[in-house]
């Protein structure tokens, strides 16, 4: 089989070329970071990319969400913490008035305390985060609160009973808040009630009501105490939620990285092996048309 100068020469531009496409495709490859950059290049993985890459998008959205929820939890938290506070405080004046040592015009005094007490718990209550206010409901528009002596123990409610949620994942919604008519609404009555009852009794000098209310404080600080803890087991659900979105977006990155991104080690190996060719090649090419007939004689 006779093997001509132009087939060997045919020969050499086909590899001559394809070394180059080779090396065109590497250095693109390293200029851009991937090595998978349209789906002809790797159909599978680039869809499975564009999927994972879907789902980091989603889960981010799902973090933005928990931690806008975490911050009011928080501040509906703290605010809980003090209602407590505020609670035992009216409790340690109701065993004091109830004692019997005392007189008419010290439960009076009492009495005014106790009013500036309820006053603090309106307005500790009426916690607002931007425009929203965290007790309120979802009529987060409207003050839970507000002082009306036509209303039950004297203070209206401008809340629901639909607590304000956030979307912490598919399917997964989480209360970041408390409603106000929860909080009111102890197993010893309405709240500002039981507290208007204990300022009525301090006025009357009534020492037998006071200690007939004295159950009725403790169901209402363990009823406050009890919500407290629920919004707290939220805020903890919250956080472990968003660091394990934390966490599978580390991996799902580096399964992305993994199917697309370029290998600088092996891409500037490879490079450099097929420039090594490529010289060789150049290298015989020059001597080979160099040579005349008498060469091979």
């Amino acid at each position: 089989m006779r093997i001509t100068q132009k087939t060997i020469f045919g020969n050499f531009m086909r590899d001559i070329n394809k070394n180059r496409g080779e090396m065109a495709k590497i250095q693109s490859d390293l200029s851009s970071g991937r090595t998978v950059r349209v789906p002809s290049q790797d159909p599978v993985s680039f869809q499975r990319s564009r999927i994972l890459t879907e789902d980091i998008r989603k889960e981010e959205q799902f973090q933005s969400n928990i931690e806008s929820g975490l911050r009011q939890s928080r501040l509906a938290q703290d605010a809980l913490d003090e209602t407590i506070d505020r609670l035992i405080e009216i409790k340690e004046k109701v065993v004091q008035g109830a004692s019997s040592s005392l007189g008419e015009s010290n439960r009076e005094s009492m009495a005014d305390s106790i009013s500036g007490i309820r006053d603090s718990l309106i307005s500790t209550l009426n916690l607002s985060y931007g425009d929203r206010y965290l007790f309120a409901g979802t009529n987060s528009g409207e003050k839970p609160f507000e002082l009306d002596g036509t209303a039950v123990g004297g203070v209206a409610n401008g809340s629901n009973n639909k607590s304000p949620r956030v979307q912490a994942g598919d399917g997964v919604n989480i209360d970041i808040s408390v409603t106000g008519s929860e909080i009111r609404n102890t197993p010893a009555g309405d709240l500002f009630e039981v507290i208007g009852n204990i300022e009525q009794a301090l006025r009357d000098n009534d020492v037998d009501a006071l200690n007939n209310l004295l159950p009725d404080v403790d169901e209402s600080i363990e009823h406050v105490t009890d919500v407290t803890s629920r919004l707290g087991n939220n805020i903890n659900r919250m956080d472990f939620m968003f660091e394990q979105y934390e966490a599978t977006r580390i991996t799902k990155e580096a399964d992305i990285s993994r199917l697309i991104d370029t290998d600088y080690a092996e891409a500037f190996s490879d490079l450099q092996r097929i420039e090594v060719a490529y010289e060789s090649a150049m290298a015989v090419h020059t001597t080979m048309f160099k040579n005349t007939l008498l060469d091979y004689l």
